[in-house]
């Protein structure tokens, strides 16, 4: 039968509010005892939307804290929803523009002239977290002790802080899938292996963001406000040393072609490595304890979309909370469904790249998909002008 019509955003956002109508709940929020736990961009932002909403959420941290990428990168819908938090303006002063493209590997270059407001910019994890913390976090109350367990019961779920405080909530929201074990995922046969650390500011960067293809392997450099990130992945079975600097420019120095003497002033202590297996949850929901940004969906290293797609989660979750139906099970149904559509309709555009952005390599089937999701996020540089699913975000609380 095909999947959701190309048009699915306009069309859930119409039957959404006749649905609301109909059950007399429009403007009017459900009340509901929300706890958002994370200590990262899309826990912190979630938590500004409940709030927004009316409801009073309490945000608390993981029991252990998940180290996340240094550089982030935030599409046109993540920032459109950012300014609904009055950081828009912030977050695009700070960040760094990315109106530009260079693939070595085929001597190709794009560049694209600056519009008014950026379509894709880069930032500090830490900046983009600061700021969120001065908007959300000082309106949000925080518990001083970390959870330290939830236990479902009917219809209600059961917190535990460190230091034995209990307390009863009708959803959790976490972006560790470690809370919740019975959402079993789904474990796609592709391991991923990244490499992450700052351009040496002995060695010249390149001045834009630039990537490089190879059949298992792939190398990335973004550049932010005050230096270059540069991300290495690779598809193969085999680890090597984590943080050998001699193995990775044997294996990536062809690919870091445009200065390969990066590897040579480069710190041991300085390479993040991170390994991790594509999963994705077969639902992100359970018992009242719900998924949301990376733990939701498979993640991919190097994705442009990722941060974006986090935020655009935060949104429509605390919509469907608020105003979606008012058992909470069916609420987390209905943001699941809505979820779904959007991926769907951004896989569907991922697969249509323009002929620039085409590159004569054979890729294994994971990094074909992170080539089709990195091509749709900088389409307004190869293509001239954003993707309509770029231009539209979900249904508006």
């Amino acid at each position: 039968m095909g999947g959701p019509r190309a048009d699915g955003l306009a069309t859930d956002r119409q039957s959404q509010h006749e649905r609301r109508d109909r059950h007399g709940t429009a403007g009017r929020a459900h009340e509901r005892q929300v706890l958002v736990v994370g200590d990262d961009p899309t826990a912190i932002a979630t938590a500004g939307f409940v709030s927004q909403v009316g409801l009073d959420p309490v945000l608390a941290r993981p029991p252990s804290e998940r180290a996340g990428p240094n550089t982030l990168t935030l599409w046109r819908p993540g920032l459109v929803l950012l300014e609904r938090l009055g950081l828009r303006r912030p977050v695009e002063a700070i960040g760094t523009r990315l109106d530009r493209l260079a693939r070595p590997n085929v001597n190709s270059s794009w560049m694209t002239d600056q519009s008014d407001r950026p379509a894709l910019l880069s930032i500090r994890r830490a900046e983009l977290l600061t700021l969120l913390d001065r908007r959300v976090r000082d309106r949000i109350r925080t518990p001083e002790r970390p959870l330290a367990g939830i236990d479902r019961t009917h219809n209600r779920v059961d917190v535990t802080f460190e230091g034995g405080i209990e307390e009863s909530f009708d959803t959790v929201v976490t972006t560790d899938s470690t809370l919740a074990p019975t959402v079993e995922p789904r474990h796609i046969a592709a391991t991923t292996h990244t490499w992450a650390f700052d351009w040496p500011t002995e060695t010249p960067a390149p001045d834009g963001p630039t990537e490089r293809w190879d059949d298992n392997r792939a190398a990335f450099s973004v550049p932010v406000a005050d230096g270059t990130s540069v991300r290495l992945v690779s598809v193969t079975d085999s680890t090597h040393a984590a943080t050998d600097i001699n193995s990775l420019k044997r294996r990536f120095g062809t690919l870091l072609g445009w200065s390969a003497n990066s590897f040579e002033a480069l710190s041991q202590h300085a390479i993040r490595y991170h390994q991790g297996t594509r999963a994705v949850p077969v639902s992100v929901h359970s018992g009242g304890v719900v998924l949301i940004g990376s733990a939701a969906r498979a993640s991919l290293p190097g994705e442009c979309l990722r941060t974006t797609l986090g935020i655009e989660d935060a949104w429509v979750l605390a919509d469907a909370l608020a105003y979606g139906p008012r058992d909470r099970d069916d609420a987390l149904d209905e943001y699941e469904q809505r979820r779904r559509r959007r991926r769907w309709e951004l896989d569907q555009c991922s697969t249509t790249a323009t002929p620039a952005a085409q590159i004569s390599k054979t890729l294994s089937p994971l990094l074909s998909r992170l080539y089709a999701r990195r091509a749709l996020a900088f389409r307004h540089v190869t293509n001239g002008c954003l993707p309509d699913v770029a231009e539209s975000i979900p249904a508006s609380l």
